[in-house]
């Protein structure tokens, strides 16, 4: 509610531009359904067994014309990004994916970066690290009976900075603006 809410009080977009992007989003989101489906339909049409699998870069930075960085950007909920055991503190986020960036990143030699908009107790905050550098480990975790038993990707909490919105802005323009590559 407090979003709708937001867009009640900040009455700077008329509501016809509201209700256009939201139909373009809505849009989007049935395009890459409709893709996907007509994928698979590839994949069965096609002579051999195939593996397929299909993956988007949230967005893909440019600066002066050179590719910087890729961003797989997600909003998540502190209880279920956040994962601790005997050995430490950790973020968690889905392994395959996690995997596939790997492979974009030795394949391409473009960098990712995972950023996480995190609804904690106290507020807001965000994870932000990057694919290449940051250590990971893969388990199996969750329950089976209630549906969240999965392949995650797990990276210690010390290597992955932990950032206000204020601070956002900031390594963000360190890392693709100054030259730095985080």
């Amino acid at each position: 509610m407090a979003s709708r809410t937001a867009f009640v009080y900040d009455s700077s977009f008329p509501l016809h531009q509201l209700e256009t992007f939201f139909i373009r989003h809505s849009k989007d989101v049935f395009n890459r359904l409709e893709f996907s489906r007509a994928l698979e339909q590839a994949r069965a049409l096609s002579n051999g067994k195939h593996f397929v699998k299909v993956m988007d870069v949230d967005a893909l930075v440019t600066v002066d014309n050179i590719i910087r960085a890729g961003f797989e950007i997600k909003t998540l909920r502190g209880d279920v990004v956040n994962y601790s055991d005997a050995n430490g503190k950790y973020v968690k986020v889905n392994g395959n994916q996690y995997k596939t960036y790997m492979d974009f990143v030795r394949r391409t030699r473009i960098d990712v970066y995972y950023l996480i908009r995190v609804q904690g107790w106290k507020g807001v905050y965000y994870y932000l690290w990057s694919v290449l550098r940051a250590p990971v480990r893969f388990e199996w975790l969750g329950s089976r009976e209630h549906g969240t038993y999965d392949y995650y990707a797990l990276v210690r909490r010390e290597k992955v900075a932990k950032l206000s919105e204020a601070e956002l802005a900031k390594t963000l323009r360190d890392i693709l603006l100054e030259g730095g590559r985080g």
